[in-house]
């Protein structure tokens, strides 16, 4: 099968989300550690959104400079 050819029909909405989720947490982690000086975060201090909402950005970021050039 070809990765960029994918069938998710038989996935439920909710897994599809999860999936999601996951990336932008770790896209989130990375936004983070580049910003910490010493590399040291502690993610509890956090709040539970703080990390899928820096992914949102970041992606969002991402697009925003694409559509511009």
């Amino acid at each position: 099968m070809d990765a960029n050819n994918i069938d998710l029909g038989a996935m439920k909405s909710r897994d599809l989300g999860n999936m999601v989720s996951k990336a932008l947490v770790e896209i989130g982690k990375e936004v983070v550690k580049s910003a910490s000086p010493n590399g040291y975060v502690d993610y509890g201090n956090l709040p539970s959104r703080a990390l899928p909402e820096l992914g949102k950005q970041a992606v969002a970021n991402v697009l925003g400079n694409e559509s511009t050039q």
